[in-house]
């Protein structure tokens, strides 16, 4: 007899999952990666998926990234003050 129908404790416990913007970040950076790789890895009737996920990750970093905000925000408090 083979193992194959070997049951599979499932956990008792299960931690909840979190996501940083490092995490967000990454998946942008995985993006990248791929479409400069070229190598075939989206199929073409995948291409607008994955842009329109793409530019929706882009945008959502720079809504909400607390450093890119910060810096937005002290550049343009400074545009109005003479030197």
């Amino acid at each position: 007899m083979t193992d194959d129908n070997k049951e599979i404790p499932m956990p008792t416990k299960v931690e909840p999952v979190t996501l940083t913007i490092s995490d967000i970040h990454y998946c942008k950076k995985i993006i990248e990666i791929a479409v400069e790789k070229g190598t075939g890895i989206f199929k073409p009737d995948e291409l607008a998926v994955v842009g329109s996920t793409y530019n929706k990750i882009s945008q959502w970093l720079i809504e909400n990234n607390p450093e890119e905000k910060a810096t937005e925000e002290t550049s343009s408090d400074n545009q109005g003050e003479e030197k």
